[in-house]
């Protein structure tokens, strides 16, 4: 899943000669410049290195190759962790600063995340101030009897636009070209800033309280209780502007939940390379979180059929020792269709409902 081939970082690693093993003094010097560049500038430089083959030719920018001495520099010295490791998720090392190396499981994938969000720039909003959530919205239409839904089905395309007041007590949104205001009623998760900030930011404590929402509670099956915080945790993300703490405990839960993985097929979203981590519900549903590939922002969601699904039949069926009643239409979706897509568009802070920040 790496931005790179194994022919891109040969031709990294031959594009300068190897140097003489540095003299003690040179490796103290260049081991403490190291760390206070890193201490200094990795929070704010998240990107990577651009590789761009130009008439057969592998070319860095000049930003690049500078990275990347100091990244031979690194090499020579130590390996530096570039962020810290947040609540025991597995944290990102890299020999080459600006490069990020392929990761191997959603845990590593997540505990990047954490990392990102931990240290990205926030301003929080007043109380009296909106949060604008922009979101394109697609998926296939309902089903009908003896459909067959593939990946080449059209989606529907709507677009969802809504403020929310921080401190919770207000939600607006267009409806018939009006806004309308309400309550915002106690969601779950919750949908306001005033709520999400309160919250722990300790990853185990943000699970536990998680799973003591979940329908069902305690008590509920632990393959619906995952299920459940595993998407409830995902909702809250796209639903609310999420403190920098919280954030970096979301993703930290994540990481904790038993079955989550990497989906290791590129995704693209809108032009923006993402990367996804993704639970299977049902054994054919991939619920799936898409981050960008370089920032670790959030992007978006999506439900895609990881497996071929039939419908039943209408009737009743059983279900190990449960009957179950089963009214919709028998139909088919075949392993790829996306079931549904959910794209931020924009996200921000105004002074009342209805304005674009």
């Amino acid at each position: 899943m790496g931005d790179y081939s194994q022919a891109d970082l040969e031709a990294l690693r031959q594009a300068w000669p190897q140097p003489a093993p540095p003299s003690p003094e040179a490796r103290t010097a260049a081991r403490d410049a190291l760390l206070r560049r890193a201490a200094a500038a990795a929070p704010q430089h998240a990107g990577r290195i651009r590789l761009s083959g130009i008439g057969g030719r592998t070319r860095l920018s000049k930003a690049g190759r500078r990275a990347a001495t100091i990244g031979l520099l690194a090499a020579l010295i130590s390996a530096v962790a570039l962020v810290a490791n947040p609540g025991g998720v597995e944290a990102p090392h890299s020999i080459v600063p600006g490069i990020a190396v392929p990761v191997a499981n959603a845990q590593a994938l997540l505990g990047r995340a954490a990392a990102a969000a931990g240290n990205r720039a926030f301003t929080a909003p007043r109380p009296d101030q909106w949060v604008y959530i922009e979101t394109r919205l697609q998926g296939v239409p309902k089903a009908t009897t003896d459909e067959v839904q593939t990946p080449d089905t059209p989606l529907e395309t709507r677009v969802d636009r809504s403020w929310t007041r921080a401190d919770g007590k207000e939600m607006a949104y267009f409806e018939n070209g009006e806004l309308v205001r309400s309550a915002t009623g106690g969601a779950m998760p919750p949908q306001d800033y005033a709520t999400v900030a309160s919250l722990p930011t300790d990853p185990d404590a943000l699970l536990s309280w998680m799973y003591a929402k979940v329908i069902g509670g305690p008590n509920g099956s632990e393959e619906d209780r995952h299920n459940q915080a595993y998407r409830l945790l995902g909702s809250m993300l796209a639903q609310n502007l999420v403190p920098p703490a919280q954030e970096a405990a979301v993703y930290g839960a994540m990481a904790k939940i038993p079955g989550v993985t990497v989906n290791t097929d590129a995704v693209d979203v809108d032009g923006r390379p993402a990367v996804a981590v993704a639970r299977v519900e049902n054994g054919w549903v991939s619920h799936e979180l898409l981050l960008d590939r370089s920032t670790y922002t959030y992007l978006g969601e999506r439900a895609l059929a990881s497996a071929d699904y039939t419908a039943p039949e209408p009737g009743v069926r059983r279900e190990g020792d449960q009957k179950i009643l089963y009214q919709g239409p028998s139909y088919t979706i075949k392993k790829g269709t996306i079931m549904t897509l959910a794209v931020r568009l924009g996200i921000g802070i105004t002074d009342q409902p209805g304005v674009k920040p």
